[in-house]
């Protein structure tokens, strides 16, 4: 039995649903949402979670182009390019790169092989088109819609 060798792009599907990303797609929408740059201590009072948290993020993207990073008074992230142009695709590009993968498994059995490893492939190539078609000009539309943006974010509720 031949072992299956599959080169792949590969980008670090599990973290959509982390907390990470979560924070990360509320910050941008809060972001894009602002007329006036937002810091970093803003951003993270506004979603109560630690600025360390949000901030090798937020340079990544700074580095990639999507945000601009002003400082002194008054500074703070702004995007810096029309967010219809943004995918969610390019903002895990920046926070997890592509790294390239072999699926190669000698033990494997010719079931997981023939079928379960294509169908893997399949679902991953599906799932980036879906987030290359998904904008922040989109979400942030959703947001405006359901009147979101307008109200306070809300303390987080440690009750049991």
């Amino acid at each position: 039995m031949g072992a299956l060798m599959t080169s792949c792009k590969i980008i670090m599907l599990d973290l959509l649903g982390s907390r990470r990303v979560h924070f990360l797609l509320t910050a941008l929408l809060r972001i894009a949402a602002s007329d006036s740059p937002l810091s970093g201590k803003q951003l993270a009072d506004m979603l109560h979670c630690p600025r360390r948290y949000l901030e090798p993020d937020l340079q990544a993207l700074v580095s990639a182009g999507i945000l601009e990073s002003r400082r002194g008074a008054g500074g703070g992230y702004l995007i810096a390019i029309s967010p219809h142009r943004i995918s969610l695709l390019d903002i895990f590009q920046c926070i997890a790169p592509e790294t390239t993968c072999s699926m190669v498994d000698n033990d494997s059995c010719r079931l997981q092989q023939a079928v379960v490893q294509p169908l893997i492939l399949q679902m991953r190539k599906h799932c980036l088109q879906n987030l290359a078609t998904l904008t922040l000009a989109s979400c942030l539309e959703k947001a405006r819609e359901a009147d979101i943006l307008n109200q306070p974010a809300s303390a987080p509720n440690f009750s049991i």
